[in-house]
């Protein structure tokens, strides 16, 4: 089983899982432009990323991360209750938590890649209060504004932005940002549009070794080797084809490891080349 703790020069960063299920909506419809066969090699190669022929096996979660005196969350999954809309069932993270021997009120910040529902639900108890009552909830300003307009609040087949998102501002715990913004020394967040028109990516730079958490700038191995795959959830996809290339692009040409919550926990691997094309190759 693979690690769930990685380092990066000095920075730490352990995956969290909230949950893991057989998605119920079908690869011809998350990835409506790819056909059966061009699956096949991808199957083969990572079977820990698909339930059967016709279904993807997806993680969902968050890191924990620690930097220069921080201890930082990066995205709080799906929640108490799940998103049954979804087919999501209650979520684990906060067990998950736990067992790494973190308390709530341990966290310093949440930093929020995106405001799509799997990735903001365990933002706030069932009484509205911060889960993570001491800390920074991090967001960008793009992301707020639109998510808190009728027309993409019009996607979801249920509410979630007035639950998980908005009441952040009035408890006076969000931080709204916007470009590229240091976090922590070691940690610098980058706007990676496409799947949410403010989605971010984290870099991190510590003692000459990189990482870049890539949030859900992509979804399957798959747009590894093919960047020009578009995802069904992506709300803008042909900007978000221009973002993975740019990140794939950033990975490969500095040697860094990458971690996504959504391919087989824990997410971490790196960008290889074989017969010219590029690969994850998982750690």
């Amino acid at each position: 089983m693979a690690e769930a703790r990685l380092r990066v020069g000095n920075v730490e960063i352990v995956e969290l899982t909230d949950q893991e299920i057989t998605f119920p909506i079908p690869l011809s419809q998350l990835w409506a432009g790819v056909r059966a066969e061009e699956w096949q090699p991808f199957q083969e190669k990572y079977p820990a990323a698909f339930a059967d022929a016709e279904h993807v096996h997806f993680h969902f979660g968050g890191y924990l991360i620690r930097s220069a005196g921080q201890t930082i969350l990066m995205d709080t999954g799906t929640g108490a209750a799940g998103l049954p809309a979804l087919g999501i069932p209650p979520g684990k993270l906060m067990d998950n938590l736990a067992a790494q021997g973190v308390r709530p009120d341990e966290i310093d910040q949440v930093f929020l890649s995106h405001a799509h529902p799997d990735h903001v639900a365990w933002n706030l108890t069932s009484a509205g209060k911060p889960t993570f009552p001491k800390a920074r909830y991090t967001l960008s300003q793009i992301d707020w504004d639109a998510f808190h307009t009728a027309e993409i609040q019009a996607i979801f087949p249920f509410p979630y932005v007035g639950e998980t998102l908005t009441p952040l501002q009035g408890l006076g715990v969000l931080d709204l940002i916007s470009g590229d913004t240091p976090i922590t020394s070691e940690i610098t967040a980058l706007p990676a549009p496409g799947h949410t028109p403010g989605h971010m990516a984290l870099l991190i730079s510590s003692a000459g070794e990189k990482a870049l958490m890539l949030g859900d700038t992509l979804h399957s191995p798959g747009q590894v080797t093919n960047p020009d795959w578009k995802f069904g959830f992506d709300i803008d996809a042909d900007t978000a084809v221009t973002t993975r290339k740019a990140m794939l692009d950033r990975v490969e040409a500095e040697g860094m490891v990458v971690a996504q919550c959504h391919l087989p926990k824990p997410g971490y691997g790196r960008i290889v080349r074989l017969e010219g094309r590029r690969w994850f190759q998982a750690l």
